[in-house]
Formats: C-alpha cells, structure tokens, sequence
C-alpha cells in the first residue's frame, strides 16, 4: 500500500502531465505519469518545502535559472513546482528524438534533467564514436541516422565518466546521474506493479 504522503499529489501530477507531457500516456500507458510521481519521491520525497545545499527547491527540486526561465512565480507552492517540472523534464524528453525506444529515452531525459543535458548529449557523442559512428548529431542525421548500442542507457551512460565528457570544462558527477536514474525507475516499477495489482482487485471485484 503507498503511503498518502506518496500521493497527495497524484491529481496535481496527472493534471501537469495532461497538460504538458502526454506522452508519459501515450508511450507508456495510462499509469505512464507515476514516473512523476516516483521522481518526486527521488528528488524530495514529497516534501514541498525541500532545498537542497545548490538552492534546488521543492517537490521536484527546481533550480533558481530553471524556474525563472519557466516563468514559475512561486517555486514553493507544489501546483507550480509540479507543472514546471514536468514541462521541464517533458523538454528533455522530446529532445531526445534520436533515442528510439520511449524506456531508454526517459531515461536519458531523467538523466538530462538531473545533472543537465550537455553531459548527456557528450556522453552520446562518444558512444557514437566508440562504435564507428558519427560523432557529429548532424552528420549522423545526414549519413541516415544509423542505429547503434549507443542508442541504450546501459551503453551511453558509463561515457558520463570518461575524461573527455567536459561540456564547459566540468566533469559530471555521473555516479550521482546513474543512481539518480536508477533509483526513479525502481520506484516507478514500484508503483506501477502496485497500481496494477490494485486495478487488478477491482476487476476481480467486479466479476
């Protein structure tokens, strides 16, 4: 059973997805926004006065910038903390175009939104090397976009800590990235397995 502390701010979350990230539902089905739900968990584990040692705030840990660029008003109230970061993580989501498999790409959009998406387009771009492949996003496109293993989470995301991933001239904390992934996706299989258990029982009920 989850805890009503897991999901007072199910409608909330279901209303951003509606209205900002669909294909939460249409690529992974209609308990595709409990990935929300199980990101929360990870970044404040609800706790909508959260603030972590950067300055991240709230239930989905915005950044100073990154709320300011999403217009949010009121970063502690959790309507506008939720809407914005599912825009936010939404965005990363649908630049990941090149990545074809919705499970691989939310979590290179996870990963995108946690520790940024400079870290990860560098990390692709070396898996694309390292496979024989244009480095170049735009050369790969117009060579015909051949697929590859880079096109994977598990192939990709060790490039995070290769020497030469320093967009700007900083490593990544890619330790922090990997766990961050993972740990959203263990609670979001969490919940789902729940969800669907339950609906379970109220068919069962039903007959």
């Amino acid at each position: 059973m989850i805890a009503n502390r897991e999901t007072r701010y199910d409608e909330r979350i279901k209303t951003a997805v509606l209205r900002h990230f669909s294909e939460l539902l249409t690529d992974f089905g209609p308990f595709g926004w409990l990935w929300i739900r199980a990101q929360i968990w990870q970044e404040s584990r609800f706790d909508p006065r959260a603030k972590s040692p950067a300055g991240a705030m709230g239930l989905m840990q915005l950044m100073p910038d990154t709320a300011a660029e999403l217009d949010v008003t009121a970063p502690w109230d959790p309507a506008q903390n939720i809407d914005a970061g599912v825009r936010y993580l939404a965005d990363q989501y649908r630049h990941m175009t090149e990545i074809p498999t919705f499970a691989e790409r939310i979590r290179f959009a996870l990963a995108a939104y946690n520790g940024g998406r400079g870290y990860v387009n560098f990390a692709l771009v070396l898996a694309r090397d390292a496979e024989g492949l244009p480095a170049s996003f735009t050369r790969w496109r117009k060579l015909g976009s051949l697929p590859g293993q880079w096109q994977t989470w598990k192939n990709s995301a060790p490039y995070l800590d290769d020497p030469r991933c320093r967009p700007g001239g900083r490593r990544a904390d890619a330790r922090q990235m990997w766990g961050y992934v993972a740990k959203i996706e263990a609670r979001y299989q969490h919940y789902l397995r729940t969800a669907l258990s339950g609906q379970g029982q109220v068919l069962h009920a039903g007959h």
